[in-house]
This record gives structure tokens, C-alpha cells and sequence, in this order.
């Protein structure tokens, strides 16, 4: 073979090579089309199955996302269950819990969800965290902000914060905690006691009014009510109290 036709023999190899790869480049397009990719690889891309949320003709119910039977034993840290219960406080929909107001507008005079000792722990350790720096620990208004501050704090044991009084009913309470207290009009700030709705959601704020109303009640209970347990120590520290106070004024 001359030397001309292996030269020619080169190039039209390389030429048929050179259309191969365009070819195959075809098939990896980048401009917009209607029409499906090339699936040179399918790996199982077109395959039989149900989507999410989709309609099925096998249940009755023709749903395709289907309940766990009774006695499923969740597989991760948390029950899917249980966070889908939970989402019925994005709907808000209960006026008293949420806000604590009844059909009317008026604000609840009881708290409207169960409370136990669990719940009055959540109040307390909440209380704890965001209102007795103000509040002091038992509610008189003279924590350690509370005695630095320009006008005296409320005073949880007066007669128009208890049941019945003025703003008393536990629908205010639970309001004040969630968005304030309005200061005078053109007064700065805005609001003389700030919104903790940020830092205290529904449940925690209606539990800070289960403790509150228990911190009343500490003060109005009968000594003989008090558990026998505890009745011991608070009739020592009442006993040690007066001695106290006539040593200190000699």
C-alpha cells in the first residue's frame, strides 16, 4: 500500500471516528426540548409503583399511603403518628387555646386544657425562666429586676389578679404573657411589659397561668391542708420567722 493511501486510509478513519463521538453527543442535547431525554442507562428510571398522595384502585378507602397497623413500633427516634397529631396547632382553630378568648371575644375565665403535675412543672420551670427575674419566685413583683424598675411591678396576689377579680380571669393572663402590656398612647416603648410570644408558645403560656394560680393558692391555703409531709417544716420556718424579726429589731 503507497504512502498516499494509508494517509488517506488516516483520515477517514479519523473522520468516521469524529462522527461517532458527534453522534454520541447528540444524545447528551443541553437546549430545551418537549421531548424525553435519551436513556441510553435506564436503571430502573421507568418502573410500576404508586406516588405519594396518588389514588389507588386497590383499597376500598382508594388511598395509596396507607395507616400502621395497631401495635406498630415506630422505627426512627419519634412516631411519624405522633408529629402528624401534632399539627393541629398550625391550624389555630380553637379561639380559647390559642388565644384565649370565647365566641364572644371575652377572655376565658378558666384554663382550657387539662392540667396535671406535669403540666404545673412545665408552668413552673417556664415561670422560672422568663418571669421571675421580674416577678419575683413567688409572684409579689419584687424580683431582682423587678426591685431596680422605674414603678412597681403587679403583684400577683393582689385581689384584682385572683379569680373573679378585675383582670383576673385566666383568658387575661394568658393574653398579657403572649402579647404585653400597651404602655400609655405616645409613651416609649410601646409596650411596658414586652410580648414573649416568640420565647412562649399556647401550651407553655397556659401552663405559666396553671402555676401562677398555684402560687395564689400557697398563699391562701390552710395550714391543715397543706400535706402532712410538708406541714413539719412550714410550721418550723413560721415558728423561726417571728424570733427572727424580734431579734433584729433589738
Amino acid at each position: 500500500m503507497s504512502t498516499t493511501t494509508q494517509r488517506v486510509a488516516r483520515v477517514a478513519l479519523a473522520a468516521a471516528l469524529c462522527a461517532g463521538v458527534a453522534g454520541a453527543l447528540t444524545g447528551c442535547r443541553g437546549d430545551r426540548s418537549d421531548k424525553p431525554p435519551r436513556q441510553f442507562f435506564p436503571d430502573m428510571d421507568d418502573q410500576p409503583k404508586y406516588k405519594s398522595q396518588a389514588e389507588s384502585n386497590i383499597f376500598r378507602d382508594r388511598r395509596t399511603m396507607r395507616e400502621p397497623v395497631a401495635g406498630t413500633v415506630a422505627f426512627a427516634r419519634t412516631s411519624a403518628m405522633d408529629w402528624a397529631d401534632g399539627r393541629e396547632d398550625l391550624l389555630r382553630e380553637d379561639d380559647r387555646v390559642y388565644r384565649g378568648v370565647d365566641e364572644n371575644g371575652e377572655y376565658v375565665v378558666s384554663i382550657p386544657l387539662p392540667v396535671d403535675d406535669a403540666f404545673l412543672r412545665r408552668g413552673r420551670e417556664r415561670y422560672e425562666i422568663f418571669c421571675m427575674v421580674c416577678h419575683n419566685a413567688n409572684g409579689d413583683g419584687k424580683g431582682p429586676v423587678g426591685n431596680l424598675w422605674s414603678y412597681p411591678l403587679p403583684n400577683f396576689h393582689d385581689e384584682q389578679f385572683l379569680p373573679g377579680g378585675e383582670q383576673g380571669s385566666d383568658g387575661y393572663i394568658f393574653h398579657v404573657i403572649r402579647n404585653g402590656v400597651p404602655n400609655a398612647p405616645g409613651m416609649m416603648p410601646a409596650l411596658r411589659m414586652p410580648a414573649y410570644r416568640n420565647q412562649i408558645n399556647e401550651r407553655d403560656a397556659w401552663a405559666i397561668v396553671a402555676y401562677v394560680r398555684a402560687l395564689q393558692l400557697s398563699r391562701a391555703m390552710p395550714l391543715q391542708d397543706v400535706p402532712s409531709t410538708q406541714r413539719r417544716e412550714l410550721e418550723r420556718t413560721r415558728g423561726a420567722a417571728p424570733r427572727a424579726t424580734q431579734e433584729a429589731t433589738q
